[in-house]
């Protein structure tokens, strides 16, 4: 069967005119801030969510910045929350928020109306592996025992994951099964309000396997604008 491996990148954005840093004081050689607030483009217990609630964490303890809030605003695979930012930058300071490959796919083939130029990155923050994952009691133990499900009932081996359809967890799927020398359109995949819904629906039956994330690291490069 032919091997497949594909790493995906997390990263906080925030709008051109957002980044004001007006509560900023200078600590050593490190910026320190006295909030930040995070904008999650997702439901709780996602990718997304969990990234930007890590991140917050790991600034608070480090001390480089005083608080953390977070605002979960879920809707058209990030649409909304990008949406939001742009259109309120000026009453948006010190706002990131988390994004990803999915929404940048989603702007340039204009699901929705606004681009992700318009935002401006401020750090990569976690690079993981992409996984298809099945619940332990699945009779799929392995990539060809779910190429042969896929193969035998294409529309009964639905594929789930928290993101939209032509996100990355609906390529990831295709990819998958377009490397096994299978129609990746015919690909049954059904999208959920991140990760936390998705598991969910794999443990309850509702689809045969998961297509998401494994993270392998987190790395910070964050530069002044």
């Amino acid at each position: 069967m032919t091997k497949f491996s594909m790493t995906r990148r997390v990263m906080m954005a925030a709008a051109v005119a957002t980044l004001g840093l007006g509560g900023a004081a200078q600590a050593g050689s490190h910026q320190v801030l006295d909030s930040i607030h995070f904008l999650i483009p997702g439901g709780a217990g996602g990718g997304w969510d969990g990234t930007a609630r890590g991140t917050g964490e790991a600034l608070t303890k480090s001390g480089l910045i005083g608080s953390a809030t977070y605002e979960n605003m879920s809707g058209g695979g990030g649409g909304k929350a990008i949406g939001f930012l742009i259109e309120n930058a000026a009453s948006q300071q010190d706002t990131l928020m988390v994004n990803s490959t999915p929404i940048v796919i989603r702007s340039l083939t204009g699901v929705f109306p606004y681009n992700f130029r318009d935002l401006t990155l401020v750090a990569s923050i976690i690079g993981d592996y992409a996984a298809i994952v099945v619940g332990k009691d699945s009779p799929i133990n392995s990539m060809g025992d779910l190429v042969a499900a896929y193969k035998a009932d294409m529309g009964g081996t639905a594929i789930g994951g928290g993101s939209v359809p032509g996100g990355m967890d609906h390529l990831v799927a295709a990819m998958v099964m377009q490397a096994a020398g299978e129609d990746p359109t015919a690909v049954k995949y059904i999208p959920y309000d991140a990760g936390g819904k998705a598991m969910a629906a794999l443990l309850s039956g509702e689809i045969k396997a998961l297509s998401t994330g494994f993270p392998k690291r987190s790395n910070w490069r964050a530069r002044a604008k």
